[in-house]
């Protein structure tokens, strides 16, 4: 057999990426597309508060579930193989998404949505390790990060626009159906372009792990998501509590897998290193800040403000240009110090999400304020996303880092879905006190001005707990400079 060139190899890479990039586009457009819609859904199909908070979660917590198996997957049947069944699974939510005809036909597509892309997602970051190296890697990765900013960028406006344009008087269908063409080219693309590899060492998957930790997560998220819409029932009680038990199920059932000499989801015994474990709780509450907030916005913009849908979106653009000059800004002062780096967009950050709070808590809608706000969050978030995954993975040795990355990545998006819990239901909640019993109520506009800064208020604990969190282990780390791992 005549031997695959280096040139062939890099023309085989690149045109990979441009197809595997279109996965990642698509995940993440619709982590974001559907804020922009809410209103507008709510309005047409009758959705109840906790239904639209579970139109959101219902997607990043299936994706979250699934993603580590669904890594494994490629590893074991092919990454071209599954990025492919992982995109027609994500085309075919989409169009249920479209076709939609009740708030919980929404949810139940939206959660095939997330099961192709935790199929899809984990193959793109697979491919482009194995594929690249080097220098040719770092500018693999430098493309896929300006994909995701695009992708960020282009949610808002693009939602914004497709239910301004509002074809056939189809609304926020469109948020969905846009999905269709850009899924179609990937996967007529994908099957000739994506160059196939898989995991040269065996796998197993852990599907009862994956059932365990995602039933304890559902049965802290359900209750306070759709409690007050029941006026708070006994079960809204009792099933938080049950997650307990369910928990330990799961920790219990990982360590016997993991003695058995089988690959759990979560090696348990990451979570006796006391440093891994504070520094993902302080990931986790970094996340759970981020799409949280942009949730509490665009309803305070599209209702409270009375902003067109595509005024809305257009308001977040100034984020993600921050975002990018964050993210170059990164790794320049990183160089004088990681964690100092990390402390100062933290720091940023908290002050965008503070910014905001009093600009509403001062009793007027100052949109210059919001502005800034929202371009100082983009721009700490830009600082801190590229070196919190490897702060993270320097509390561990090398040999765990795999597993420490995935668990880094779970919770990442668990730590999503409990923001838009827990920020939903304070807004929602308020809004309902001070008058309203729906998003789309006329409310007076200075009771959105109020709901929105209460609600705030969890994004801005959470990170500045995050900041302290990370400021200990720093002085952990001076304190014991001769305790990291090997």
């Amino acid at each position: 057999m005549t031997p695959v060139s280096v040139e062939t190899e890099k023309a085989g890479a690149w045109s990979s990426l441009a197809v595997l990039l279109t996965g990642n586009f698509l995940t993440i457009l619709d982590l974001f597309i559907v804020n922009i819609a809410l209103p507008d859904i709510q309005r047409r199909l009758h959705a109840s508060n906790a239904e639209l908070q579970l139109i959101m979660v219902a997607y990043s917590l299936t994706y979250g579930a699934l993603l580590l198996n669904g890594a494994r997957l490629g590893d074991l049947y092919g990454r071209r193989k599954l990025f492919l069944v992982g995109m027609a699974i994500f085309a075919l939510g989409s169009l249920l998404c479209a076709l939609a005809f009740s708030p919980w036909s929404l949810i139940s597509a939206r959660a095939v949505q997330g099961i192709g892309a935790a199929l899809l997602m984990p193959q793109v970051y697979a491919s482009l390790r194995v594929l690249f190296e080097g220098e040719g890697r770092r500018k693999a990765f430098s493309v896929m990060g300006a994909v995701q900013g695009i992708a960020g960028a282009a949610s808002q406006v693009v939602g914004g626009y497709l239910l301004v344009l509002n074809i056939g008087d189809i609304g926020w269908r469109l948020v969905f159906l846009v999905n269709l063409p850009v899924a179609c080219y990937a996967l007529i693309a994908g099957k000739w372009m994506i160059v196939e590899t898989r995991a040269v060492a065996s796998t197993t998957l852990d599907l009862w792990g994956a059932v365990l930790g995602t039933s304890a997560l559902t049965l802290i998220l359900l209750p306070v998501m759709v409690g007050q819409d029941y006026h708070w029932p006994w079960w809204a009680i009792i099933a938080p509590l049950l997650s307990l038990p369910v928990f330990m199920c799961f920790v219990s059932y990982e360590a016997r897998l993991a003695r058995r000499g089988g690959i759990p989801i979560i090696d348990i015994s990451l979570f006796k290193k006391k440093s891994f474990v504070l520094g993902v709780f302080a990931a986790f509450l970094f996340f759970s800040a981020i799409g949280s907030f942009s949730l509490s916005l665009t309803i305070l913009l599209q209702v409270g403000l009375e902003q067109t849908a595509l005024e809305a979106g257009t308001f977040f653009v100034p984020s993600t240009v921050a975002f990018f000059i964050g993210s170059l800004l990164s790794g320049l002062l990183a160089k004088q110090g990681e964690y100092w780096t990390l402390f100062f967009g933290m720091f940023v950050f908290a002050a965008g999400l503070l910014t905001a709070v009093l600009s509403e808590l001062a009793g007027g809608h100052y949109i210059l304020a919001l502005s800034a706000s929202v371009v100082l969050q983009g721009l700490g978030q830009g600082i801190v996303v590229p070196l919190l995954l490897n702060m993270i993975l320097s509390t561990v040795s090398s040999k765990e880092a795999g597993m420490a990355s995935g668990a880094f990545s779970t919770m990442q998006i668990a730590g999503s879905a409990f923001g838009v819990t827990i920020v939903g239901t304070i807004l929602f909640n308020v809004l309902e006190h001070v008058g309203g019993t729906t998003v789309s109520t006329h409310l007076a506009e200075n009771a959105y001005g109020e709901a929105f800064s209460i609600a705030s208020i969890y994004n801005l604990v959470a990170v500045i707990l995050g900041l302290a969190i990370f400021i200990r282990l720093q002085m952990s780390r001076q304190q014991h400079p001769y305790d990291s791992p090997q």
